[in-house]
């Protein structure tokens, strides 16, 4: 891994480098005590993270981001700084993806880098953190952001009120994530939850970052290549709320709530991102998954784009700072429960897609991807999960399985 630290106090990048070589001796780090010479670097040579304080003469650490995401906006870029003062990093925030309070823990660092560059070893990540790491946000429905700007404008919305807007949006509640995340907590704080998040930035921050430096976007097409942005979003928040509840049934604690509920509403966030992006041309895929013997969504993404929905989504998470189980979930979320980290938790979500997706094979939702089988809706975990769900849901997608003529499993 090739790594780039700039910061015009040369004890400070020395120390860095010389741990990093310490402990990482295959690493290649090299350094630069302003923005001006980061930049030169930038420009003759390929880096996979830069990583900068932000208060520096002459090119301050902000401009040097603007110029790295235009010059390499593979690279992923973090700010280091203890004294750039909140506004000046809302300022920039659509040009970095994660942001390290001074002094810093160098274990924390060292494991922050350490799992970037195990990433990278994955092709299908590989490819993913290509596609999403120069994306500023992620878009937002029209209507959505005209409803949160008029309850922002109208007074003074409580964190309820917002978050109950937020959740149905996959932009706003990533967005928030991430401003949350970026606020100078130490390792460890990173917010588990909307509310949360939205308490641990505060109404003020967030409203400033939507109205004065643009945090959101507007999707230019409720249903680009084809996606029904609105059908997503209401299957991802009602799946987000069957995993919390199965969590609660079974007697997890809240961070394991928690958990389930994120992974649950962000687990297709990488489909919004194929189908935004007007030069993959998503709408091959959303016409081959409508055809009578589709083939598996993840195949169709793994033919035409080297990487999946899953693993777009849980980069893009993971490079914003978003708790890392999560974005594990969220990449794992088509792969079997079996042996896989937080197996447990990554069974909950898979029932609760399933389930919300109808459990039908045929179904002509385009959630239904087919690698839910018979054996595992057969696991008696998940046959309890299902007796449960129908008892306490008035309307629930068994309904689908025995209307196509199937027998409901036993």
């Amino acid at each position: 891994m090739r790594i780039l630290l700039v910061d015009d106090e040369i004890r400070l990048v020395d120390g860095l480098r010389r741990t990093l070589r310490l402990e990482r001796p295959s690493w290649q780090v090299k350094t630069a005590l302003s923005g001006l010479e980061a930049l030169q670097l930038l420009q003759r040579e390929s880096f996979d993270v830069l990583v900068t304080d932000m208060q520096m003469p002459g090119m301050d650490g902000a401009s040097l981001l603007r110029e790295a995401q235009l010059l390499a906006p593979e690279t992923v870029r973090i700010i280091l700084s203890g004294h750039a003062g909140q506004e000046r990093i809302q300022s920039c925030e659509d040009a970095y993806h994660q942001y390290l309070g001074k002094p810093i823990d160098p274990e924390h660092f060292i494991s922050l880098l350490d799992d970037m560059n195990e990433s990278t070893k994955r092709p299908e990540s590989l490819r993913a953190r290509r596609l999403v790491a120069g994306l500023p946000c992620v878009p937002s429905l029209p209507s959505l952001y005209e409803q949160l700007v008029r309850v922002l404008k109208e007074g003074s919305p409580t964190v309820k009120e917002l978050i109950e807007l937020l959740r149905f949006d996959l932009g706003m509640a990533s967005k928030l994530l991430k401003l949350a995340n970026c606020c100078g907590k130490g390792p460890g704080d990173t917010p588990m939850d909307l509310y949360q998040a939205l308490s641990q930035l505060s109404i003020d921050q967030f409203e400033q970052s939507v109205f004065r430096y643009g945090a959101l976007a507007v999707a230019p097409s409720p249903a680009p290549s084809g996606l029904d942005l609105n059908e997503l979003w209401e299957h991802s928040n009602m799946v987000a709320q069957v995993a919390r509840s199965i969590a609660l049934t079974e007697g997890h604690d809240a961070t394991a709530v928690n958990l389930c509920h994120l992974s649950g509403l962000f687990h297709d966030l990488g489909r919004v991102l194929l189908a935004s992006d007007p030069a993959l041309d998503y709408r091959r895929v959303m016409e081959l998954t409508e055809a009578p013997n589709r083939p598996l969504v993840g195949d169709l993404e793994r033919n035409f784009y080297g990487t999946t929905h899953a693993e777009v989504g849980a980069e893009l998470l993971w490079l914003w700072g978003v708790d890392k189980r999560v974005c594990n979930l969220v990449r794992h979320h088509h792969q079997p429960a079996v042996a896989a980290p937080d197996a447990e938790f990554l069974s909950i979500l898979r029932f609760a897609d399933a389930w919300c997706t109808g459990l039908v094979l045929s179904s002509p939702s385009p959630y239904a991807d087919g690698s839910f089988d018979l054996q595992e809706l057969r696991d008696p975990r998940n046959l309890q999960r299902a007796r449960i769900l129908a008892q306490h849901l008035p309307l629930n997608p068994w309904t689908r399985w025995s209307s196509s003529g199937n027998a409901l499993p036993s």
